[in-house]
């Protein structure tokens, strides 16, 4: 029992480092009331503390997986003697092979100390550690690090100096997210999903003061609302149907029914719905560009990295584990709804100024296409690296954009520069965060060179081997729209300002002012970076996310 409770505590160690920390946190606050260098300070620490963690315990794993069954398979030579015949074998030979028999099994214990424990496992009913789980919930933390840098520089000149519930908040959303991706239970993922979105709420309307703040709020509160009542109903619907709450209890059920009941449908589809509710898709988008345009640049951020990748996160698992798709009214019914997001994100998004809403219905026109890899979710190792290339490309992207506006806006503001006016020229003002900022948006057009295009392309390759038609064509003519948006954003950038002369020199617009380099614009400039490696040499992002594997259930 001492080993299980062990490797219990080590698998979800993450998880209990945020919790530890929310906990700590909150006790700060109430009772000393730390200014905001302190709480983002912590915060920073805790998640770092989580990261390394997490990185370590998916590193063990991935690099351990396939020991056990190995050693498993081995036959050690008191075995090989139960096989021989009696007659055959003399008493002489006994002893030595006896020595040998000890030997190895000594060897095997020592080898199975040491990398049995570190094993895909599911950890009680609700949880499931593997290399799946430890890849995207690094990822998770890495994104609230950054948000929640970007949120000090956001709140610098801001003259209250305590801002600690906002970064309580972070924490709590981190947390959603890493119960989430851990999640094999409709329980877990259900509270996971909660413990996202509760905080996200409190975040988007934290500085009421500005324009649209409170509204996006409300607007945001009364979506969640309704997509945890249709997720409710949908559960409660699937359980009564099936008396099965957990992923491989709905893989069971759908791989054994051969005419699953009208019941297990509709709590499916109900479920669906509200998922589709989260991820804002069509026709569940009501209201996401307003709730963007009202929301901070760095908590649009957390809304569209870890607010989403987590919930794709975990649908993709409850997907990859059970063929929903197999049925084909499900299916009929998904391909619709990424088509329509595909059509309606892009078409949206080109009568837009802002550039928070153009991004909100970017980001239904992403989560459309990353659809299609779970409509395609029969070819399992070619959907699970699509995914994976085009959530790392995606987020990557959105750094580069919306950390460019948040360090150019101010919590003091009455809104955020968020308009292409406002960062008209930003080339010839701060030109190496224009260009990470430019190549940012090349990659969410998918211009080639960048990971935005290899993921893309992966995606055209998927819907093609599924032979999704339409949806392959829908990508096609999205991708075109989508040049137009965004290449305009690009140009917008570089356009010389007003008030700068024909002949004036720009060299000192141009020099290298270290003062100026902060940690949040190495994460841009880091993030552009990484998109253009990823783009000309993706074979190590391929690598990277094809070993990490979900487990499949026993």
């Amino acid at each position: 029992m001492m080993a299980i409770t062990i490797s219990e505590f080590i698998y979800l160690l993450p998880m209990l480092i945020l919790g530890l920390a929310i906990v700590i946190l909150l006790f700060l606050l109430l009772l000393w009331r730390i200014n905001t260098k302190l709480s983002a300070i912590f915060t920073v620490a805790s998640l770092t503390v989580a990261l390394m963690t997490s990185s370590f315990v998916g590193y063990q794993i991935i690099s351990h997986s396939g020991e056990p069954q190995t050693i498993a398979k081995a036959q050690t030579p008191a075995e090989q003697l139960e096989d021989v015949d009696g007659p055959q074998q003399t008493t002489d030979s006994l002893p030595s092979l006896t020595q040998e028999a000890d030997l190895l099994d000594e060897t095997l214990n020592v080898e199975q100390d040491t990398s049995a424990f570190w094993k895909p496992t599911y950890v009680t009913a609700l949880f499931t550690s593997d290399g799946y789980g430890a890849l995207y919930t690094s990822i998770v933390l890495l994104l609230s690090i950054i948000v929640s840098t970007l949120a000090f520089k956001w709140f610098q000149n801001d003259p209250q100096t305590h801002h600690g519930l906002f970064y309580l908040m972070v924490l709590f959303s981190a947390l959603g997210g890493t119960t989430l991706i851990y999640s094999s239970h409709l329980i877990s993922l259900f509270i996971g999903i909660e413990l996202l979105s509760i905080p996200v709420v409190g975040l988007i309307g934290y500085q009421y003061t500005q324009q649209y703040a409170l509204e996006a709020a409300i607007k945001y509160m009364v979506l969640s609302v309704i997509s945890t009542t249709f997720l409710l109903m949908g559960i409660a619907f699937y359980y009564a149907a099936t008396g099965e709450l957990t992923f491989s209890g709905l893989s069971f059920q759908l791989s054994t029914l051969v005419a699953p009941s009208i019941l297990l449908l509709l709590g499916v589809c109900l479920m669906l719905v509200g998922i589709g509710f989260k991820l804002s898709l069509v026709p569940f988008q009501l209201w996401l560009p307003d709730v963007f345009q009202g929301a901070p640049a760095c908590v649009a951020l957390l809304l569209t990295t870890v607010g989403k990748v987590a919930i794709f996160c975990a649908v993709a698992r409850l997907f990859l584990l059970a063929p929903v798709v197999n049925n084909e009214t499900i299916r009929i019914i998904m391909v619709i709804m990424a088509f329509c997001s595909i059509i309606w994100g892009n078409v949206f998004a080109i009568t837009q100024r802002n550039i928070k809403r153009l991004l909100a219905y970017s980001s239904i026109t992403h989560f459309g296409y990353l659809l299609i890899a779970l409509i395609a979710v029969q070819y399992q190792v070619l959907a699970l690296e699509t995914i994976g290339v085009y959530l790392i490309g995606y987020i990557l992207a959105n750094i580069c954009v919306l950390g460019v506006i948040s360090l150019e806006s101010h919590s003091n503001e009455n809104e955020d520069q968020d308009d292409d006016i406002d960062l008209c020229g930003l080339f010839w003002r701060r030109p190496i965060i224009a260009l990470a900022m430019g190549i940012g948006l090349l990659s969410l057009a998918g211009i080639p060179l960048t990971v935005g295009f290899i993921g893309r392309f992966s995606l055209v390759l998927l819907g093609v081997t599924a032979e999704l038609w339409w949806l392959v064509g829908a990508i096609v003519v999205g991708s075109a729209f989508g040049l137009y948006f965004y290449l305009r954003l690009v140009i917008n950038l570089y356009i010389r300002p007003p008030h700068l002369q024909a002949g004036q020199s720009l060299i000192p617009a141009m020099t290298f002012k270290s003062g100026h380099i902060g940690i949040n614009e190495i994460f841009i400039v880091g993030s552009a970076l990484l998109i253009l490696f990823c783009g000309m040499y993706p074979s190590w992002l391929f690598n990277l996310v094809s070993v990490a594997q979900y487990l499949m259930p026993q």
